[in-house]
């Protein structure tokens, strides 16, 4: 049963994201519209960097409400590994809404913004959605078999969009981020799934193979296992500061330079072996979560 005070938090908490949201929207979405016209790719690239510092200004704001407070536990193990200015790869395991105001704090401004890998349809959420479109997250529209057994010429069609929405990211550092497991962990799709881990849904390797093919500089991936001391893990429970005790390890890996290749996607021999490396990081990670439980 969540208090009085708790209740006034998760309003507090909310009031002030919704309005964070708001104000970025208002810088940002002037700057993206300009971006677009403008032709000139090392401009727009220009333009991009303006648009992200005000991104982590809005990260900046609701570490504010998530630190001071919420004003968590957090046991942190490996944040050394979170710097530099250069190309990565980033993945987590999902279990809330909660990871994401997690991840962004922890990575703000020590490596480059994570670009988050974004269903297309949710480029349409009213502000917030154009506000992903103007810091260049990679929007994801995939095509089920029964649409491409209807229409033949959608084959191959999502990763051709893929590719070009993710060619510009050559310009400037970035951060490539895709939750592997590919939606938030629950025993039930845990149970349907009949995965292997213990505390974790299979991994997926399409979101990573993608950056991977298309984004040549990058050459380390980044991973970082958050484990809550909480079993309600709802979005309005983590607002109202009762997610109180999180520990979070920070892993920096080299990706061996045989997937390093454009080929990556299209080569099912070689994605099956980078599927085979993935599910090994996703052991390691299994047992280090469950020899960390609260």
């Amino acid at each position: 049963m969540i208090s009085l005070r708790s209740t006034f938090v998760g309003i507090f908490s909310l009031s002030i994201l919704v309005i964070n949201t708001l104000m970025l929207a208002l810088m940002m979405i002037p700057l993206g519209i300009i971006k677009f016209l403008i032709p000139l790719k090392k401009l727009r690239a220009s333009f991009t960097r303006i648009i992200i510092s005000i991104g982590e200004i809005w990260i900046s704001v609701n570490s504010i409400w998530v630190i001071k407070l919420h004003n968590p536990k957090l046991n942190i193990v490996g944040l050394e590994n979170l710097n530099g200015n250069s190309w990565f790869l980033s993945t987590s395991n999902h279990q809330s809404a909660a990871d994401i105001f997690i991840v962004q704090y922890l990575t703000n401004r020590k490596i480059p913004m994570l670009k988050f890998f974004i269903k297309y349809e949710l480029i349409y959420v009213p502000i917030i959605g154009i506000c992903w479109w103007a810091l260049d997250m990679p929007f994801l529209k995939r095509y089920t078999q029964e649409q491409i057994k209807k229409n033949p010429k959608l084959q191959g069609r999502d990763y051709k969009k893929m590719k070009k929405s993710l060619e510009h990211y050559s310009l400037h550092p970035v951060s490539i981020f895709s939750y592997a497991e590919g939606t938030r962990f629950s025993l039930e799709k845990h149970r349907k799934q009949q995965s292997e881990f213990k505390n974790l849904l299979k991994p997926k390797e399409g979101g990573l193979a993608v950056a991977l093919s298309n984004v040549n500089k990058i050459k380390e991936l980044i991973d970082i296992t958050i484990i809550y001391d909480s079993k309600n893990l709802g979005f309005w429970n983590y607002l109202c500061g009762n997610i109180k005790n999180i520990k979070i390890f920070i892993s920096k890996t080299q990706i061996p330079k045989k997937y390093l290749d454009e080929k990556l996607i299209s080569r099912e021999e070689l994605r099956s072996d980078f599927k085979l490396w993935l599910n090994e990081q996703w052991k390691e990670k299994d047992v280090l979560i469950s020899n960390n439980k609260f």
